[in-house]
């Protein structure tokens, strides 16, 4: 692959929401995305202190989203195991929870059916199976 096509970071990501007001209020006090908000024609653009822009687009999300879903890095396995508690305590439901050694990952779904994962990984564990980019 030539070098100027090598990928090393997101910088942006839009989905298409319902009510963006309610998603924005979502991701920004469940999942605790932070940053400047803009308003705009189609619904919000939230950008992250790194310059990553998200955008909630007023839309229908896509139907049969399966196993799409994006992560949020936490830093070790006992602040997984604390945000599951305290989406347990706001009342939000969870879609999975995966414990191995090495990994833990907490899933919770969106208004509108996106999946966001809480996850800690150490370094060099295991890639666990449902993520196995082979299978």
């Amino acid at each position: 692959m030539p070098e100027a096509a090598l990928v090393t970071d997101i910088a942006h990501l839009a989905l298409g929401v319902r009510d963006p007001a309610r998603s924005l209020a979502f991701y920004r006090d469940v999942v605790g995305l932070e940053g400047a908000v803009r308003e705009a024609d189609f619904g919000f653009v939230l950008t992250t202190p790194k310059g990553i822009t998200f955008s909630l687009i007023r839309g229908e999300p896509p139907v049969g989203l399966g196993e799409v879903h994006f992560g949020v890095a936490l830093p070790d396995e006992k602040a997984v195991r604390t945000r599951q508690a305290e989406l347990a305590a706001m009342r939000i439901p969870e879609v999975d929870w995966w414990v191995e050694p090495g990994f833990v990952s907490l899933k919770v779904a969106d208004p509108d059916g996106y999946v966001v994962e809480f996850f800690w990984e150490r370094a060099g564990a295991p890639v666990p199976p449902e993520t196995d980019a082979e299978s």
